[in-house]
């Protein structure tokens, strides 16, 4: 009986879209019997956030489009996080998702009584024998270059970076904007600060106000939903600018969004369920940064003058090397 209400509960939470389709080719399916992976989505937002969740969930359709059947939950409270890892693995999901390191602890426990599920957790450094695994988009370079960008763009010669809840990824991304400005080496002060969530965009609009009365001029954030405020603060703001996250969102504030710092996790995702097709995965980390092509930066856009040719060089040649190994980025991850 119990199961059963575990099973129904997680139901009522499950977004599920079916793609049903079984491809001829080895490549698509599970390699091993021939049958359709099923791959779910535990996500902590709103799918439609127009950023980290959103980036989830674009991964996701990529995932169906390579013949699996897969499915999602959004907004799924912590308190809720085992309840719907039990309900997806009960109904034979191969891949669960879990996005974000904050579902890291409940994979954990739910893991070792579904051998046959592989638990995948994105910006996670986790490690659980035989079945869970950390997708490492690497926040830190992300964060880095976000701070470089912001150092060569300032006038007032102070930044600021807000992060929304003060989890390791997030932690990894402000400690890298911090050496990202430091990196530059041109007397440039790096404010930051966290809110505590990411949902609240007031509150963080709140934070980069301060922050814009503070003196600094170019204010960048890795917040989710939260991070949209970011964009609110710096309107009518005269030479102040913001630097977006994870997606492209010049849309959010075209004339004053100076460029985006991307992390494309949702091309780790395709990628571990490709392999997934090809054998087992490995209670392992797979780490995916800039070398990888998950970690970037978007178009400059309306606000291509504010950096010169040469800034914008720097700011080329400062990825090259990351992407070489030849920068070394502190983390609050094991990279």
């Amino acid at each position: 009986m119990k199961k059963v209400l575990v099973l129904m509960l997680a139901l009522m939470m499950t977004v599920t879209l079916f793609a049903g389709c079984q491809s001829s080719s080895d490549t698509e399916g599970d390699a091993a019997t021939g049958d359709t992976l099923k791959v779910a989505l535990l996500l902590p937002g709103t799918a439609n956030d127009k950023g980290w969740n959103n980036e989830a969930y674009d991964g996701l359709m990529e995932i169906e489009e390579l013949g699996c059947e897969v499915a999602y939950s959004e907004a799924v409270a912590a308190s809720d996080y085992e309840t719907v890892f039990r309900g997806y693995a009960d109904q034979g999901y191969n891949i669960i998702f879990g996005h974000g390191s904050e579902f890291a602890d409940a994979a954990k426990n739910v893991a070792p009584d579904y051998l046959d599920t592989m638990f995948l957790i994105t910006s996670s450094d986790v490690v659980q024998e035989p079945n869970v695994a950390g997708v490492l988009n690497l926040n830190d370079q992300q964060g880095f270059i976000a701070g470089v960008v912001a150092a060569l763009a300032t006038e007032t010669g102070k930044v600021g970076a807000i992060g929304g809840m003060e989890i390791p990824s997030i932690q990894s991304y402000i400690t890298g904007f911090e050496q990202g400005v430091a990196y530059v080496d041109n007397g440039t002060v790096a404010l930051t600060a966290f809110t505590g969530d990411f949902d609240d965009a007031a509150k963080l609009k709140d934070q980069a106000v301060v922050f814009i009365e503070d003196g600094a001029d170019i204010i960048a954030h890795d917040a989710d939903q939260a991070g949209l405020g970011v964009f609110e603060a710096v309107k009518g703001h005269e030479g102040v600018y913001a630097i977006g996250a994870v997606k492209d969102q010049y849309e959010e504030n075209p004339e004053q969004t100076l460029t985006s710092a991307t992390n494309q996790i949702s091309l780790g995702m395709v990628a571990a369920v490709k392999e997934a097709m090809n054998g087992p995965l490995e209670a392992k980390v797979y780490h995916f940064g800039i070398a990888e092509g998950v970690i970037g930066l978007a178009p400059y856009h309306d606000c291509e003058d504010v950096l010169t040719d040469d800034e914008k060089q720097f700011v080329t040649d400062t990825m090259d090397k990351i992407a070489a190994g030849e920068i070394e980025i502190e983390s609050a991850q094991a990279n």
